[in-house]
């Protein structure tokens, strides 16, 4: 059995930015070797996530607007209240409020996603995308592909 894995950096926008990401991801397959697995493509960090979806402009925007009607970003969260919070504290977070973000990212679940890999290539659906979603302020962020199979 192979196991391949690599990581990719981007640079985001911020505010609830999504970007397609498959043609990276199938290149990860292609490198790796595996003709049959699965592509687990993940993001490790807390306000943002890869899920696979269309990358359909009218669907994009129907989705960002529902986030932000479902977790607004101009409400109260105990984790922008620096009177309170104690835990994980990074300076540059003082500056901005990210309490809406995690919320956001914990009602969209896992931060990556799982995909088959038959004859070296993902098996999408004919309208499926893999996207990276960010949930937060512009950031640096990464990405990682591990690739498994034979």
């Amino acid at each position: 059995m192979k196991v391949f894995q690599t990581e990719r950096a981007l640079r985001t926008k911020g505010g609830l930015e999504i970007r397609d990401i498959t043609d990276d991801v199938r290149l990860a397959v292609s490198e790796s070797g595996v003709t049959d697995g699965i592509a687990c493509v993940y993001s490790p960090h807390t306000t943002c996530m890869v899920r696979v979806n269309e990358f359909e402009t009218g669907f994009l925007e129907d989705f960002i607007r529902m986030l932000r009607r479902l977790v607004p970003s101009e409400k109260y969260y105990a984790h922008d209240d620096w009177d309170r919070r104690t835990e994980n504290i990074c300076p540059e977070d003082m500056e901005f409020g990210n309490g809406h973000s995690h919320c956001m990212a914990m009602l969209l679940g896992p931060a990556g996603e799982s995909v088959p890999v038959r004859d070296g290539e993902l098996c999408l659906g004919t309208w499926q995308r893999v996207l990276f979603i960010e949930l937060d302020r512009s950031r640096d962020r990464r990405w990682i592909v591990q690739v498994v199979g034979e």
